[in-house]
């Protein structure tokens, strides 16, 4: 299959299958945005009397932002993997790429964020967030948190059918993982030692701090923290396209 055929039949069951969950839903988009924002709810009425946390601008918006990148990839992850398990008869019986399928619960989710963004980019606005330049930056982050998603998600995928288990160890590792990625606080918050070394490691956390820099306060964005940032991505997305190249052939005779 040729890179042009390939991205077409990526676009047709990406936009299909979106629109398909979308048809009998009465209130559409908001329902994109009302989990993050009853789960901000939550959180800020939990933290907000905390000291260290109280001082952080736009508290609010700072949880938000966190969790519908947060958010994103536990879905994006999750639903791909289990996805890709009930796809047997499509595996078993095309010439699809399995890469495929990956793609397109990654680019269904990917459009679910979109979505989002711009409706904490409207509630923004009422709230005051300082918005400007750092605003064009947000590509960048958006992309990264793209190929975080999609490697980790190919990485689950070309082990899955072989150890089912591991839907269960990811469910597991995804609620630590909360723990230590700074939906709700700030990582300069965290002190020194093992823990902090975990919160640096974890590749969301450079992330989703870009994130409200360009989102949020509109400063001056670090190069060499964006680079960062996208590198531990970009790292994440080869290793999980290699790692599922190197299983595929073996995937119909498990699955």
């Amino acid at each position: 299959m040729s890179w042009r055929h390939f991205a077409y039949v990526l676009f047709q069951t990406t936009r299909a299958s979106f629109l398909a969950e979308e048809k009998n839903s009465s209130l559409g988009l908001i329902w994109h945005l009302l989990n993050p924002i009853l789960m901000t709810a939550v959180l800020f009425m939990v933290f907000r009397n905390v000291d260290r946390l109280r001082e952080i601008e736009h508290y609010e918006l700072f949880i938000l932002i966190g969790l519908v990148h947060y958010n994103f990839f536990i879905n994006s992850t999750t639903r791909c993997a289990q996805n890709f398990l009930r796809s047997r008869s499509l595996i078993l019986n095309t010439t699809v790429p399995l890469q495929l399928l990956v793609l397109r619960q990654t680019c269904i989710e990917g459009l679910t964020l979109f979505i989002e963004i711009l409706l904490v980019l409207v509630l923004g606005v009422f709230m005051g967030a300082n918005l400007g330049g750092a605003l064009l930056v947000y590509p960048l982050v958006f992309a990264g948190i793209l190929a975080l998603s999609l490697g980790a998600s190919l990485l689950l995928c070309a082990l899955v059918v072989f150890l089912s288990d591991l839907n269960y160890i990811w469910s597991l590792f995804c609620r630590m993982l909360f723990f230590v990625t700074p939906v709700f606080f700030d990582p300069q918050i965290v002190g020194d030692g093992l823990a902090r070394t975990v919160v640096e490691l974890n590749p969301l956390t450079g992330l989703i701090t870009l994130a409200r820099d360009t989102l949020l306060y509109g400063g001056e964005i670090d190069p060499l923290e964006t680079g960062l940032a996208l590198m531990g991505s970009m790292l994440v997305l080869a290793f999980g396209w290699i790692l599922f190249r190197t299983t595929s052939p073996r995937i119909p005779d498990y699955i």
